[in-house]
């Protein structure tokens, strides 16, 4: 704390208040530095965010009224997700948001910071879309996430307000513009309802895909976290179980998304790294709490 006024306004003894005091300025975070600080100048700022949701939503409402998508809705036994169904999910992601950066930030082992629809009638419906709606969003996501970043007025329009961040938390991993979430996430929802995507699996996506996106952008390696009550137990094996379908695929690292925040040009994959090594865009990362690479196997070879 500053004492604000005479120095000696705690050691008067004619005072029987302590004078005013003021808290230090609290400096601006680098990626939110200039940035709006209320909702008026945040709307002309990024005008995205109002006129976004208008035109998603409107497209939808026509899209319902016309005839034949109605037939093909009906014939299929489709029904729209529902304003009360997307309340829910936003007071989820908002509230999660907050509970698990909080959980990050006291109780975490700081060691492991990396840097200072229709219901599916059985299991296996359940399992094989989970699968492709996986697949498909990883591939979508990678080739479209790549072009936003090799594209200059891509990377400017799309991307670029997400990438502020460098040493990324869970704030950091909605922190997009609206016209990023068409891009990378709408379409794909779009897409895999047309195709018939069941109600239960988009669920499932979007509730599990949400906390993973927390992980992901935590700035800790939770995977090698040893689960309470079950020692035997680590993070990793939950997410295993979690995606079941596609197990046969190895899963994303939060050093490997770690890494492409603060070097940018690898690591593009959403769930997946099995495009990003077909393609040269793979990099392991850094090992948590050491701030050093981790050679990639050729490396490793090489000097070996």
């Amino acid at each position: 704390f500053q004492n604000n006024g005479d120095e000696n306004a705690f050691n008067n003894s004619n005072e029987t208040t302590p004078a005013p005091q003021t808290l230090p300025k609290k400096a601006d975070h680098e990626a939110t530095k200039g940035h709006p600080q209320d909702l008026d100048s945040f709307y002309k700022t990024y005008p995205s965010f109002a006129w976004g949701p208008i035109v998603v939503s409107a497209f939808l409402f026509g899209l319902g009224k016309i005839p034949v998508v109605n037939e093909y809705f009906s014939k299929h036994e489709m029904t729209a997700f529902g304003w009360e169904a997307a309340l829910k999910y936003t007071v989820f992601a908002i509230v999660s948001s907050y509970a698990f950066h909080g959980w990050c930030s006291v109780h975490a082992d700081h060691s492991l910071k990396i840097q200072s629809g229709k219901l599916t009638t059985s299991w296996v419906q359940f399992a094989v879309w989970t699968a492709i709606v996986g697949v498909y969003w990883d591939a979508h996501f990678y080739f479209a996430h790549r072009w936003a970043h090799e594209n200059k007025w891509a990377y400017t329009f799309f991307h670029k307000t997400h990438h502020l961040v460098k040493d990324p938390n869970c704030f950091g991993a909605y922190f997009v513009t609206y016209q990023s979430h068409i891009l990378l996430e709408q379409i794909v929802v779009f897409i895999m309802a047309m195709c018939g995507m069941p109600r239960d699996v988009f669920m499932f996506v979007m509730y599990y895909g949400t906390i993973a996106t927390y992980l992901e952008h935590s700035g800790y390696e939770f995977g090698h976290m040893k689960l309470p009550f079950v020692p035997y137990l680590k993070m990793d094996h939950v997410m295993m179980v979690l995606g079941l379908p596609t197990v046969f695929l190895s899963g994303v690292s939060v050093a490997e998304h770690d890494w492409h925040h603060e070097k940018f040009l690898q690591n593009y994959g959403l769930s997946f790294k099995y495009l990003d090594k077909i393609f040269g865009t793979y990099h392991p990362g850094r090992v948590p709490g050491e701030q050093q690479l981790i050679k990639p196997k050729s490396e490793v070879s090489k000097s070996e």
